[in-house]
């Protein structure tokens, strides 16, 4: 069975960013020259998904204008012969067939991806988070892909988190299949460290089936009026059963500033042109 389908919900507010997010939406803030949503979709289409949905605002046009052609710019810059400039604009992935719809307010991740029922059409689907990038030499996604080929199980993101971010999370029940991989018993939503199951949570990447629609649907508000992801999740786990997964990278929440810098060192530190300045740099700047 072939995923070929991802939905990416870009509808936040970003309000932990303000007041740079009052105008440009959070997706878009820079990783030096890519902004974060570029990385998202080029994990999706490297691993092989060329149908992706945006769960986006009527005030985030831009997002989808980053990923469609721009005739005008690519022929001002072959006119001008700027060959650099027109090789890094290509950079922008661009095979794949981009749809959107638009949440008219934020009412919570399960009413986001409930409004990609008619894209989904009845197929398993992924979901990315675009606060969660993940540098790592394989695709997360596409591990996870694997994963699915072989237990033919729905499958998350998981990872251990630190004991003072337990509450932040969904954390998991696990139960070890192998190396990375376990069954998940039960999920407990932004717990209490004494209430966690353990100290593995759900990040940012799912593979999903076609059934987590009528679950969410079932759902009520919660005290935020929105509708979550978790009590449909644990709907799944007695019927389908989910995998969780310990992927092979690093995460970096770039929601958070701290480490939204720390996905840009990240950046810097693999492009091979800036690796040698950059740490003489950061040595200079930081007393190392």
């Amino acid at each position: 069975m072939k995923i070929r389908k991802a939905v990416i919900p870009v509808a936040g507010l970003g309000t932990r960013f303000l007041p740079y997010t009052k105008a440009i939406p959070k997706e878009m803030l820079p990783i030096m020259d890519l902004p974060v949503i570029h990385f998202i979709v080029e994990e999706a289409v490297n691993s092989g998904i060329n149908e992706i949905l945006l769960i986006t605002s009527k005030d985030k046009k831009c997002i989808e204008d980053y990923f469609r052609p721009n005739k005008k710019l690519e022929n001002f810059l072959k006119l001008r012969n700027k060959k650099e400039c027109l090789q890094q604009l290509r950079r922008v992935p661009d095979n794949f067939k981009l749809y959107s719809v638009i949440q008219k307010e934020p009412k919570g991740l399960g009413h986001a991806i409930l409004l990609s029922e008619k894209f989904v059409n009845g197929e398993y689907f992924t979901v990315f988070l675009p606060d969660d990038l993940i540098f790592s030499e394989k695709p997360v996604i596409k591990q996870m892909l694997e994963i699915f080929a072989k237990y033919k199980k729905p499958v998350v993101a998981i990872e251990k988190i630190e004991r003072k971010k337990i509450s932040s999370y969904g954390i998991i029940k696990p139960k070890k299949v192998c190396n990375g991989i376990y069954d998940i018993l039960d999920i407990i939503e932004k717990p209490p460290i004494e209430k966690a199951f353990s100290n593995f949570g759900i990040v940012g990447r799912y593979i999903l089936p076609p059934e987590i629609f009528k679950y969410i649907r079932k759902q009520k508000t919660n005290i935020k009026k929105e509708i979550q992801l978790t009590d449909s999740l644990k709907e799944l786990i007695n019927i389908n059963g989910i995998l969780g997964y310990e992927f092979e990278g690093v995460r970096c929440d770039t929601g958070d500033k701290t480490e939204y810098m720390l996905a840009i060192f990240r950046y810097a530190s693999i492009k091979k042109e800036l690796t040698k300045r950059f740490k003489k740099e950061i040595k200079k700047m930081f007393r190392i």
